[in-house]
């Protein structure tokens, strides 16, 4: 007796169990550290009782970016924090550069608060800091190793503590402040703030990561935007109200020669209950800091090595302890390498400088993102004040890095070079995404399946004209055939346009002619263009830009080596996205091949494709020519793309993965029993080449009709070529001289 199994589909999700407060008090905790205990008394110095509106606009620009993270994760189908954001938004380069930097910051803030640890248990115990913190740092690192699992309750009961202790700090500071200590109020120069800025922004690193568990957070659309704003306006408030009490209850001599002021000022408060309070809540605070910072030490390096930006090693599990112990022991050892190399003031700044290129970088992913019109964000928080929000966050952000220093502002700039070269060197070939920033500043022109496509057609050779206008009437819903007649320099436009109206020419007749026969299409509309043009290229990229076409399907004939001058200059000069139809298509296309990498040019020929399909009925096959030698995490990949791509309900779609080394001869040999081909430009943004070498080669040798589909790209040095700004001088000449 047998037994029928069901097919039933699998899925996976991730609980929602943190509510707003939940969150809330995440987002708090991330930024309550060590940098509140240890850094009031390093911005009295630099900035006197201003160092107040230091700390207020640091907040502020913190408070951009809390917004602008907030939409940002509200919109992304997975949570990742700011190398997720900045990938995604502008490119797996720039996903570089702020994995690189947002890890180092964090490397950075570590080493600040171990310093900081130091400096509050010599008040206990008189001890060499530097020794203090080495000791600190490796039993943090061991801590982490070995993967305790506490550590996450005790960073929320720690945060909870410091919450308390510092705002009795200052509800009891508020009554004993002498408004006199506050005058000069800015005795350095307005500068002076901006720069002290620059100084404590570490304090409000951290904010960022909150995104990072937003798939966790109930109700995301509400919680997250509200526990970003919340734990941003919260910390300013506590960070403002310190500031405020420390430099109204310390004379400015004793605030600005000491590590621990308020220690100092706790002692005014409570005598020597009062300091060891503080003191013990500076030891938490700093050792709850460090500790965060090895704890997050695999953030960055797992979604970077997720992409392929990173080796696979540096993200490697422990067997034993289920802990990224490599992350982890380097993230220790540097914090505790850097505590030699560099004084309190200088990590803070180093720290500061990366902070503030995260948090440019994700301000402005926020920009790109609302921009664009790629289908999959949708963000369920939109800030109703964009794009203020962003610009004030960048540029609020851009002023400090100057500002803070040449060394910071040099390391800055060296996370971006490195970022840069480690992107080219390693992970350029196989780094998820695969767009770019330009792509991505591009996709406002993506076609939507609402709107109504508009196809010029050139016409010229009655043999391909039917092939032409059935293309395009299958992919269309406007099509414009446009016969150009050439007519010689030294005829005016107006004398042939009226011998063509005495005598045309048979061969016009029965290029109009069958058009008309062809357009037999219902819904499409037509309409039959004759222009006159002493260049048939610059007519054809005129009249597109007059009738405003979606596309200009144009043909490159059999027995051509290359595609011909015409349509060489027609994809060179127009600022519109092109198919080139090689052969001769069947009477009836049944079957398409479309050989895709998931590229703007593959995704949007795709598009082309569909549209054909729902039209004729037929079916569609999906070619992915991969490199035997990729790992086999890599290949289940782009399986996994080619299935999803795969996916649709109204369409007959079947796909198949070609192991090969031979990339063309693959493709050819895929597409043996179809129909037609179509495969998207292989050129290169900046290439000189007009067509891929891989494209052009196809459709050379393959013995099936092929279409080639490139996309307007405004922002390449082929829509400036030299024969192009050539013709636009004659024809200034020209009209001077008339």
């Amino acid at each position: 007796m047998g037994f029928y199994v069901a097919d039933i589909e699998t899925s996976e999700r991730l609980g929602r169990n943190l509510g707003f407060f939940s969150t809330f008090a995440i987002g708090t905790g991330t930024m309550i550290g060590a940098g509140i205990f240890v850094l009031p008394g390093m911005a009295t110095a630099a900035a006197g009782p201003a160092a107040i509106l230091s700390f207020i606009f640091g907040g502020l620009i913190a408070m951009a970016t809390a917004i602008s993270a907030a939409e940002l994760a509200t919109g992304m189908p997975r949570a990742g924090g700011s190398y997720y954001f900045v990938s995604r938004a502008m490119g797996a380069v720039f996903g570089t550069i702020i994995g690189i930097g947002a890890w180092i910051g964090l490397v950075f803030k570590g080493s600040f608060a171990l310093v900081g640890f130091g400096d509050y248990f010599y008040t206990l115990f008189p001890s060499p800091v530097l020794i203090t913190a080495t000791i600190i740092g490796l039993l943090l690192l061991f801590i982490n190793y070995k993967g305790a699992k506490s550590s996450g309750f005790l960073q929320n009961v720690i945060v909870i503590i410091l919450f308390i202790i510092l705002s009795v700090f200052i509800i009891k500071g508020a009554f004993i402040i002498d408004p006199n200590k506050y005058h000069p109020v800015v005795p350095y120069g307005y500068s002076s703030i901006f720069t002290t800025t620059g100084l404590i922004f570490i304090s409000y690193l951290g904010i960022i990561k909150l995104a990072a568990i937003s798939e966790e957070v109930k109700d995301p659309s509400k919680n997250l935007p509200r526990a970003f704003i919340g734990s941003v306006a919260t910390v300013i408030v506590l960070y403002t109200g310190i500031m405020v009490v420390v430099n109204g209850v310390l004379p400015f001599e004793d605030a600005v020669n000491t590590e621990t002021p308020l220690v100092d000022v706790a002692e005014v408060m409570l005598g020597p209950t009062g300091q060891i309070i503080i003191i013990l809540a500076g030891l938490l605070a700093t050792l709850s800091t460090a500790n965060a910072a090895i704890m997050s030490s695999s953030r960055f390096p797992f979604a970077m090595g997720r992409d392929d930006l990173v080796p696979h090693w540096f993200i490697h599990i422990h067997g034993k302890y289920n802990t990224p112990y490599r992350a982890i022991v380097i993230t220790g050892l540097l914090m505790v390498i850097l505590l030699f190399i560099f004084n309190v003031e200088q990590l803070a700044k180093l720290g500061s400088a990366f902070n503030i290129l995260v948090f440019v970088l994700v301000n402005l992913s926020a920009i790109i993102l609302r921009r664009s019109a790629v289908n999959w964000y949708k963000p369920a928080f939109k800030d109703p004040f964009y794009p203020v929000t962003q610009i004030f966050g960048i540029a609020g952000s851009l002023v400090l890095l100057p500002v803070i220093g040449v060394l910071p502002f040099i390391f800055a700039v060296a996370v971006i070079i490195a970022g840069i070269i480690w992107y080219n060197a390693y992970g350029k070939a196989k780094a998820l995404p695969k767009y770019n920033l330009l792509d991505m500043i591009e996709s406002s022109r993506i076609t939507k399946d609402h709107k109504r496509m508009k196809i010029l057609v050139p016409i010229a050779n009655p043999e391909h004209e039917s092939d032409l206008v059935y293309l395009s009437e299958n992919i269309g819903d406007d099509i414009l055939g446009l016969h150009v007649r050439k007519v010689p320099n030294q005829t005016s436009l107006q004398a042939a346009r009226d011998e063509y109206h005495e005598h045309k020419p048979e061969i016009d007749s029965l290029l109009e002619n069958q058009f008309r026969r062809c357009s037999v299409m219902e819904g499409c509309e037509h309409q039959y263009i004759v222009a006159f043009d002493h260049d048939v290229s610059n007519s054809i990229i005129e009249q597109g830009r007059i009738e405003n076409v979606d596309l200009i399907v144009i043909g490159w004939h059999e027995g051509y080596s290359f595609i011909g001058d015409i349509a060489e200059k027609v994809l060179s000069c127009a600022r519109k996205d092109i198919a080139v139809l090689k052969g001769k298509l069947p009477s009836k296309i049944n079957s398409i091949t479309v050989a895709y990498n998931n590229k703007e040019n593959t995704r949007y020929a795709l598009y082309l494709v569909k549209q054909f399909a729902k039209r004729t009925g037929a079916k569609i096959k999906l070619v992915r020519v991969i490199n035997p030698d990729l790992e086999v995490y890599q290949k289940n990949r782009e399986i996994e793309m080619i299935k999803e791509t795969a996916q649709d309900d109204e369409l007959e779609f079947n796909y198949e993965i070609n192991e090969s080394y031979h990339t063309k001869e693959a493709i050819i040999e895929s597409a043996k029993k179809s129909d037609l081909l179509v495969i998207g430009d292989s050129s290169q943004r900046f290439s000189k080449a007009l067509l891929g070498t891989l494209s052009q080669n196809i459709a050379q040798d393959c013995d099936r009709p092929v279409m080639i589909v490139k996309r307007y790209r405004p922002i390449t040095k082929e829509k400036i070529p030299y024969y192009c700004r050539l013709k636009f001088l004659k024809k200034k000449l020209f009209k001077m001289l008339r």
